[in-house]
């Protein structure tokens, strides 16, 4: 059966912008492996657009266009209003073969699955071997902690933020942005002996069990290809170091370990892109 999580760090999905300009399809490797981890011919997903709900009917027909009309798939949306129909909500939850999480606020994410029980209801899920999934703030929830802004509070400080404890890491998304994801993850590591996972936009990190692999866009952003980070304090020390894009499955305990790991250097072409943002190797 296994249990199965595919945490995607950031990219474009289709969306249209400013001047009626659509965006490249950037997930496309991370959707169909999403997929092909259902092992259903036609597999049904669920979206939960709770981290940003006013824009989670637009969002929803987003991954229609992806997921049903070009793979095939039986999408369905469980709306805020749907949350107040138990039943409505307990035969999404079991028609499911995957759940894809849509980018957002983690902080306004968390409230809501937790004040509406569907975080015990993912963990349930996640427990039979249905594939958890989602981008950005839908990557974040999955793992122990992330950074998130509160929106209803005072200025734009990052706050630390419980999430579904699935595995004991702390997981940031497009960290080749100056956003405060990556940037911070320093202070959400201290004093938690665990590891934080940081990814670029166009990679992801799938789990299978107690094994990953990682998987990166045909896309690249900022001329360099999409990377993965591994942080941690030891020894009173904090170390960055670079996570391997492996084809293959690896196990996951190792990269999990709070401990230095041999000659796995931050890339340079990584490292000139960070401090062009100022970020660290200044």
């Amino acid at each position: 059966m296994g249990k199965k999580i595919v945490a995607i760090g950031g990219g474009t999905i289709g969306e249209i912008y400013h001047n009626n300009i659509k965006e490249p399809y950037e997930t496309g490797n991370m959707d169909r492996e999403i997929i092909k981890l259902c092992d259903a011919s036609r597999p049904n997903l669920l979206f939960l657009g709770f981290a940003d709900i006013s824009y989670s009917k637009e969002y929803f027909q987003l991954i229609v266009d992806i997921f049903y009309k070009k793979y095939n798939c039986n999408c369905k949306h469980l709306t805020f209003e749907d949350l107040k129909d138990e039943k409505k909500v307990i035969d999404s939850f079991d028609w499911a073969d995957a759940f894809y999480i849509g980018g957002g606020n983690t902080y306004t994410l968390m409230k809501i699955l937790k004040l509406y029980g569907l975080d015990e209801r993912l963990r349930e899920s996640y427990n039979q071997g249905k594939v958890m999934s989602g981008l950005s703030a839908g990557g974040i929830c999955w793992f122990s902690f992330g950074n998130t802004v509160n929106p209803t509070g005072i200025g734009r400080n990052l706050i630390k933020q419980e999430c579904l404890g699935l595995k004991k890491m702390v997981f940031a998304p497009h960290c080749d942005e100056i956003n405060g994801h990556f940037e911070n993850v320093e202070n959400l590591l201290r004093g938690e002996n665990m590891v934080g996972i940081s990814l670029s936009n166009c990679c992801a990190i799938e789990i299978v069990d107690d094994k990953y692999r990682m998987i990166q866009s045909d896309a690249t952003r900022y001329k360099i290809q999409p990377f993965g980070i591994r942080s941690f304090w030891y020894n009173g020390n904090y170390y960055i170091e670079d996570l391997k894009l492996n084809d293959t499955f690896e196990d996951l305990g190792e990269i999990l370990l709070p401990r230095p790991l041999k000659n796995v250097p931050v890339k340079e072409d990584v490292k000139r892109l960070l401090k062009r943002r100022s970020i660290y190797f200044r």
